[in-house]
């Protein structure tokens, strides 16, 4: 009796229902359909690629010469009452440079929300230099007599960067086969960096000065008073850490390849108060395996 109800129910359901339900049952095996969020493009797993891109860089001097400058006013009687640390010093340069990357990393996606770890390694040629020549005279007394006193400061400075790599967390949120992104992480870079601060000073008794010395007479004219001071450095092969952060987005060609557009902005700290910071732009591809 079980088996002809069984029966009965069967021819009762129309035929093409139950069809549409055997294709679907033999849809879900095969894996066409969708399961969980196997829906959402498969972001998740390891990626590797490259970029070319354009570092926008600047190099702020500014904060050099300080401390050189007060070291060398006290180191001799002559700039008593001198304000040696006001004279005008260096200030910032802008270059801009083309720029190579690799990078590697990994995603994990939850349905749309994609974070991930990534490294970056990048070649360029970002290098700036400058220097500066102030002088100033000022009336000074030694010895009872009054000298008419040329104080010149030369100041210069270079710096750069060979190679500079970053380790960055990422935050995106998929939609369809776009990835937009941000993230944030450290920098490190190699910089090579030189300085130099030379003062000179010469004072010749008045009404004449050092580019127009007095005549010899008798008894001979007061000795010239000055001397000239060097304080200088450099900085080569050393690595720095800094902080990057910025925005992107892939753009998923294929299950397996995928194009990327970035914008990333870098803060390098440097030797000798040296501020160096870099915008780049970059274009490039990956390979998600």
């Amino acid at each position: 009796m079980r088996w002809v109800i069984c029966a009965l129910l069967t021819l009762a359901v129309p035929s093409g229902a139950r069809a549409a339900d055997l294709s679907g049952d033999f849809d879900a095996l095969r894996g066409a359909q969708s399961v969980g969020y196997a829906h959402y493009p498969r972001w998740s797993g390891f990626y590797v690629g490259g970029q070319i891109g354009e570092d926008f860089d600047s190099v702020d001097f500014t904060n050099l010469g300080t401390a050189e400058l007060t070291t060398i006013s006290g180191l001799s009687s002559v700039f008593s009452g001198i304000p040696l640390t006001n004279f005008p010093r260096l200030g910032s340069l802008s270059t801009r440079a083309p720029s190579y990357s690799a990078f590697l990393g990994y995603n994990f996606q939850f349905e749309s929300a994609v974070l991930g770890v990534e490294l970056n390694l990048t070649n360029t040629s970002f290098k700036g230099g400058i220097n500066d020549v102030e002088s100033h005279s000022y009336f000074t007394t030694a010895n009872n007599v009054t000298y008419d006193t040329a104080f010149t400061v030369t100041t210069g400075a270079t710096a750069k960067v060979n190679d500079y790599a970053s380790a960055r967390g990422r935050f995106g949120w998929a939609f369809g086969n776009f990835l937009p992104y941000g993230f944030l992480g450290v920098s490190i870079a190699q910089i090579n960096a030189t300085k130099f601060v030379n003062v000179n000073v010469c004072g010749e008794e008045t009404p004449y000065d050092c580019t127009n010395p007095p005549p010899p007479s008798n008894p001979p004219p007061p000795a010239r008073i000055g001397g000239n001071w060097t304080i200088a450095d450099q900085a080569t092969g050393k690595w720095y850490f800094g902080y990057t952060a910025g925005f992107g987005i892939d753009y998923a060609v294929t299950q397996n390849i995928f194009l990327r557009g970035e914008l990333e902005y870098i803060q390098f700290t440097a030797p000798f108060n040296i501020r160096l910071n870099a915008s780049s732009a970059r274009l490039g591809a990956g390979l998600k395996f």
